[in-house]
């Protein structure tokens, strides 16, 4: 970095780090975590740990009148996935507003990063949307020598998502373009992102962490991971997800909570379960998890069906190409099912609609 500017450490207070459950001291850098990273192993004793040190939704906060600055980290590649290489970006928003997004080095060695001619105009809020598919390590933010630094303090209704790797923002091509990220900026929400790629299986530890964490919605899309790797069966599927929003419920008896199925697949919808839950019977069965949830006293809580968000008609929209299996949507894609979650969440929590 250069000498000339003022070094603000990743460990510093004046550094807000949204979206992050936890925060692990790295060589003098900062990782955001979305899961506690002291029981990281009792999260993934299958494996798979390194996902949730992808910090999907996590910004970094902080208000300044400086003009520019640099930051420091270190970013690891993302994992071999089908289809086209996912790239790293660091969004940088001020006052909420998109001003550029920046393409990191994903090499796991320290770069600098710089963001020039930010918009002037007094003390504004910066915010680092950080890459949601690459681990990621701050190691400091530099601004010109003189300019004011203060925290972020601003408050808005805090919004965790449960979900898998659509949600994560597999096939976005940046961190605010995630359909998750949308949805939060749109509607005014202060996201924490749960979404875990490959990793949503209904696990308790989630359910506890949901259950533990400040709310004032809650969503879930589940069943796809569960489907795809017949992870629960027609006798188990049903009483893990009452369990699960059981368990939410212990700390948030009231909080508005939404459980979505996934969104229509022309691929995977048409196929018989054989012997297995097909996609199909693991959204009827969630259908029917929320309407005894319902019928037993929960009026807060909602089902949204997963085609009502993207339907049929969504071939073209997927980032895998013929014959891989296409399972993420593309930027397209993210836009159309942003924009109908979106209108499911201010329809059944009229209260999220900004005034």
């Amino acid at each position: 970095m250069s000498e000339a500017g003022r070094l603000i450490r990743a460990n510093d207070p004046v550094l807000t780090y949204r979206g992050a459950v936890s925060l692990q001291d790295v060589d003098g850098g900062i990782a955001p975590w979305r899961i506690p990273f002291q029981e990281r192993h009792l999260f993934f004793p299958e494996g798979g740990v390194g996902r949730a040190a992808m910090p999907s939704g996590v910004r970094v906060a902080f208000r300044t009148d400086a003009d520019r600055f640099a930051f420091k980290y270190a970013a690891r590649p993302a994992p071999e996935m089908p289809g086209p290489p996912a790239t790293a970006h660091v969004d940088v928003r001020v006052d909420g507003k998109p001003v550029i997004s920046l393409p990191l080095v994903a090499d796991g060695e320290i770069h600098t990063c710089r963001a020039e001619e930010l918009p002037s105009g007094g003390s504004r809020l910066v915010e680092l949307w950080l890459p949601g598919l690459n681990q990621f390590v701050l190691h400091g933010v530099e601004v010109p020598t003189g300019a004011e630094v203060g925290r972020d303090t601003q408050t808005a209704p805090r919004w965790l998502h449960y979900g898998s790797s659509e949600s994560q923002g597999r096939g976005a091509l940046s961190p605010t373009r995630n359909w998750t990220a949308s949805v939060a900026t749109e509607l005014g929400l202060d996201l924490t992102s749960l979404a875990i790629g490959a990793g949503c299986y209904l696990q308790p530890l989630f359910a506890t962490l949901i259950r533990d964490l400040p709310a004032d919605l809650i969503t879930c899309i589940v069943g796809m991971n569960i489907y795809g790797t017949r992870a629960l069966n027609q006798f188990t599927y049903r009483p893990n997800l009452v369990g699960m929003i059981r368990i939410i419920r212990e700390r948030h008896p009231s909080t508005p909570l939404v459980i979505a199925s996934h969104h229509y697949s022309p691929w995977h919808d048409p196929l018989e379960g054989d012997g297995y839950l097909s996609l199909t019977e693991v959204r009827e069965q969630t259908r029917e998890v929320v309407e005894l949830l319902r019928a037993d006293g929960d009026e807060n809580v909602h089902y949204v069906h997963g085609p009502s968000l993207a339907g049929p008609d969504t071939a073209h929209l997927y980032i895998e190409p013929w014959p891989l299996d296409p399972l993420h949507f593309n930027q397209e894609g993210h836009d159309l099912l942003a924009a109908a979650f979106r209108r499911k969440l201010v329809e059944l929590v009229p209260d999220l609609a900004r005034s």
